[in-house]
Parts: structure tokens; C-alpha cells; sequence
């Protein structure tokens, strides 16, 4: 297999005749007559020299942390290029409500070639890192066609996916009858399978033990994402299911499990107690310090039934599992040469991984710091993008990268940089009066919140560093802040429209149940 090379716009000055890649483009060794005339030669070879002024940032991802940087780098100093197999940026603490239809998928995602001014964008995978040549190697996600990408920095934000921890049948019944719950395409998988098992269960042939099965569904997990999705699952069977499919209410059974002692860990323990006696409220089934063991397929009367086996020793027949407990690195980086802690990227204060004379950054899930281990969330991720960008725009940007004499040499650190503090942008002025700058990454929390769907939800003030009360709120008062935090959130006016018309419409009209 071919493998096509785009090269360094200031290493193509030396051949007129690569020209094309200065768009992206694979460059071929064809004579330079090949362009007959001499104006457009001119053009191009005048394009070239303009644009090789600037050097190359490479971005692995398209996230919280790419999507982020990307927007904030200064496309006037950098040829941005970003990396990644998905095509957009996913607003991920709204993805539980599309997974029953609450919100439909387009209104929490933006295309990555809205970004303004973005050098190329490759829908790739990023398979390998040669860090002494200054290259990404990439396969095209529908072909496989392999090719590389030169950079001048690289911006490592690759994320996670999900852990199975390698519980027997839960990967090779991925996407069959157990879900994973961190991209697009894993609610609309979810969202399908639930309408399915509905369906199927009002077949009038269809055995009680096998309508039993289909409409007993597990979440495995007690973090925000799992209790969230649980929350809008339960919503959907009272509001919409009870409406529609009115004689399969009663067969119907919710389990959520999670290995640990409690749920929602990283809130406060008082929070965390209301939310799980709020479950037990809604008859959903917690079992707690419970671990999943596996995963059975039994013929029972005759019918072919999945079967949830625990480490307890019990057993919960199951139609659709959604797997939401754990994270592990992506291939990229289990198999790359980076420095790892803990399956992380390790980096420094400065978000730099050590050893690349500052060329080389992680950021988001995929990174960690020695000295201040941060949880893997999306704040995080948006905080480091938005000091990284700072970073390159004011400091990074002075120093000359071009110059081959400057190959080896490292990159000066950054000045400083104010902390992200405010959610909003309209509010980052605020940042510099609450915030003390410094050269270092700097972390602030600005809470925590999850949603118990309509009405309901718990908010975690307590250790925020927001210039508000240190406090905890819980129910209505909870979802306002919850609902208005993330509408107003949104990158782009169109998502801020839709986001209220389809809570609208799915509180008024109800949830589509449609499946296709």
C-alpha cells in the first residue's frame, strides 16, 4: 500500500514542483512543465513562500481539548491541522438526553470545518508518532489508505475509550446487546435497541420469559454519565413508554450497578445519598459494591436469553446493557513511545512531554501530570486547551521554529497565562481580577453538576472556586442551573436554538419513537 507524505510547508520552498501540498495534498514528483503556464507557476511558488511563514500545529482529536485548541490557536501565527476519526466536536454532558431522544443527535455536535481559518482537516486515525522525524502516521477511516502528516508542534488529545476491564462477552457483544456511552454513534445505537426491545416485546407469540428479558435494562457505572442516562431512561419509560406501549409497563425493570460503595463519588457524600434515594424512589434497582462477572447466552423454554452474571453471585436477565464504567487509552497511545503513568500521557507543569524540546504537548483524558493528578473530565480538557492556546498565541509565537538552526533547540516557556476560571467567555474578563496568572497550567474548579431528568438534579458548589456560595443545591433549583449552564455553553447560535425547542417539544409532545 502507497504511503502519501504531506510535508512541512517550509521544507516544500526546496521543490516547486510539491507545491500541491500546501494544501494538504500528497505531493508527486512530476517536472515542473507539467503546469503549463508560467502565472499560475508564479502564483503558487508566491502562495508557498507566504504561507511557509507559519509553522505547522498538528492536533490529535477533535474533543473537548482539540476542538477547543484548534479555535483558540491564532490562524494568522499557526497552519492548524486537526486529526481525528470524527468529523465533530461532541458536547458530551448532553449525550444521555439523545440516547432516548430528549435532544436529537445534531443539536449537541459542530462540524470541525466550522472551525474558522483551520489549516486542513484529515478524518483519520492517528496510528503512529515518530517523534525524532517530526511525523504523524495516519490510516483514512474508509479505506485504510495509509499517509503521514509533517509537524512543526504536536498537539497530543486523543482522549479515551471505553474499559471492559476484561469482563468475558461484553466486547464481543458490544453493539449487540451491550453499549458503550461516548460518542454519537453509540446513542443512536442505544437509542435503536431500546425502540427494538419495545417493539418486540408487544409481539403477541413472544414468550413472558423472553418480553421479561428484552425489557430489563442494566447501566453499569456510578458516575454522572450512567445516573444521567438511568435518570432520562426512567423519564422516557414514565412520560413517553406508559403513553405508547401502555401493557408493558409492568414487565419493565431498570438495574444499575456500580462496583464501588456509592454513586456519583466526586460529589458531596450528602449529594450523592439524595441522588441514590431518588433512584430507589423511581423502583429502579441499585446494587452497589456489585461488580459484573460477565456475561451469560442460555436457552431457557426454548428462547435464546442474555443473561448479567455479578460477582455476588446473582444473575439479571438483560435486552440491552449500557457500559459506562471505566476508561482505558486509545491504540495510539498504549502503543506509542510517550512516557505513561497509569495508561496517561505524562506531562509537565507546562502540559509538555518531557524529552521533546517543547514540540510535543498531551492534553485532556489522554494526559496527566506527576505532581497534580486531574480526573479526566471535560473541564479539565477545555481549561488545558484554553491555556495551551494562550501559550502558543502570546509566547510560542516569538520563538522561530522554522529555523533549522533551531531544530534542537527548546522551546522557551511561556510567560504568564491567566487561569480559565469563567465557563462563558463573555465573562473571561473576570478571569484577571479573580485569578492570579502565572507561567504554569492552572486548574480551577468550577463545580459539578448531573441532571435527574425534567425538574430534577444536584449541583456541587462546595469546593468550587467560582466567586459564588459554597454550597449544594439539589431538585428544581438544580436543573435550572444544570440546563442553563450547558444551553448557554453551546458553540454556535444554531445548537442555542434547537437545544430549547427540542426540550420543548419533548415535554410537550413527547419523545419521537421512532427507530431507523
Amino acid at each position: 500500500m502507497t504511503t502519501l507524505t504531506v510535508g512541512r510547508h517550509h521544507l516544500l520552498q526546496r521543490s516547486p514542483s510539491s507545491f500541491l501540498s500546501v494544501h494538504g495534498r500528497p505531493s508527486f514528483s512530476f517536472p515542473c512543465t507539467f503546469f503549463s503556464t508560467a502565472p499560475s507557476t508564479a502564483t503558487a511558488t508566491a502562495t508557498t513562500t507566504e504561507e511557509a511563514r507559519k509553522p505547522r500545529v498538528v492536533i490529535l482529536g477533535s474533543g473537548w481539548a482539540g476542538f477547543t485548541l484548534a479555535r483558540r490557536l491564532n490562524k494568522s501565527l499557526y497552519d492548524v491541522r486537526v486529526i481525528s476519526p470524527a468529523n465533530h466536536f461532541l458536547f458530551t454532558p448532553l449525550l444521555p438526553s439523545t440516547a432516548v431522544g430528549t435532544l436529537e443527535f445534531r443539536a449537541i455536535q459542530e462540524p470541525v470545518r466550522t472551525i474558522r481559518g483551520l489549516g486542513h482537516y484529515y478524518q483519520a486515525k492517528a496510528s503512529n508518532l515518530d517523534l525524532d522525524k517530526r511525523v504523524v502516521s495516519c490510516e483514512d477511516l474508509y479505506k485504510g489508505t495509509k499517509f503521514e502528516v509533517a509537524y512543526d508542534y504536536l498537539c497530543v488529545a486523543a482522549g479515551k475509550k471505553s474499559n471492559t476491564f476484561g469482563t468475558p462477552n461484553i466486547e464481543r457483544l458490544e453493539g449487540v446487546v451491550v453499549f458503550f456511552l461516548k460518542h454519537l454513534y453509540h446513542a443512536r445505537q442505544i437509542r435503536n435497541r431500546i425502540v427494538e426491545c419495545f417493539e418486540r416485546a408487544t409481539n403477541p407469540t413472544i414468550p413472558d420469559v423472553q418480553r421479561d428479558r428484552l425489557l430489563s435494562f442494566i447501566v453499569v457505572g456510578g458516575g454522572p454519565t450512567s445516573c444521567e442516562f438511568m435518570s432520562e431512561l426512567h423519564d422516557f419509560i414514565n412520560r413517553d413508554v406508559a403513553k405508547w406501549y401502555p401493557d408493558l409497563v409492568k414487565h419493565i425493570k431498570l438495574t444499575l450497578v456500580e462496583a464501588g460503595p456509592g454513586i456519583l463519588g466526586s460529589f458531596d457524600k450528602a449529594l450523592s445519598d439524595y441522588y441514590l434515594r431518588k433512584l430507589a424512589e423511581k423502583n429502579i434497582d441499585v446494587r452497589l459494591n456489585t461488580a459484573v462477572a460477565g456475561i451469560d447466552e442460555r436457552y431457557i423454554e426454548g428462547e435464546q436469553i442474555t443473561v448479567a452474571k455479578f460477582k455476588d453471585g446473582s444473575e439479571v436477565n438483560f435486552g440491552c446493557m449500557v457500559w459506562s464504567a471505566g476508561l482505558k487509552p486509545v491504540k495510539l497511545i498504549s502503543n506509542s513511545t510517550l512516557p505513561l503513568d497509569r495508561d496517561r500521557v505524562v506531562v509537565d507543569e507546562y502540559l509538555r512531554v518531557p524529552d521533546t524540546k517543547g514540540r510535543v504537548y498531551a492534553l485532556g483524558d489522554c494526559a496527566a501530570s506527576l505532581s497534580d493528578k486531574l480526573p479526566p473530565t471535560a473541564t479539565v480538557a477545555e481549561q488545558q486547551a484554553l491555556y495551551l492556546g494562550e501559550c502558543f498565541n502570546k509566547y510560542y509565537s516569538k520563538f522561530d521554529v522554522l529555523d533549522e538552526e533551531n531544530r534542537d533547540v527548546d522551546v522557551p516557556l511561556p510567560g504568564n497565562v491567566t487561569p480559565a476560571l469563567m465557563p462563558w467567555n463573555a465573562l473571561s474578563f473576570l478571569n484577571k481580577i479573580l485569578c492570579k496568572s502565572a507561567p504554569e497550567f492552572q486548574y480551577k474548579n468550577r463545580g459539578a453538576m448531573a441532571s435527574m431528568g425534567f425538574g430534577g438534579g444536584v449541583t456541587d458548589l462546595k469546593k468550587t472556586d467560582l466567586p459564588s456560595p459554597k454550597t449544594t443545591m439539589s431538585g428544581r433549583a438544580s436543573y435550572l442551573v444544570w440546563s442553563s449552564t450547558y444551553l448557554t455553553k453551546q458553540l454556535s447560535i444554531q445548537n442555542m436554538i434547537l437545544i430549547p425547542m427540542y426540550w420543548f417539544k419533548a415535554l410537550v409532545f413527547g419523545r419521537d419513537i421512532s427507530r431507523f
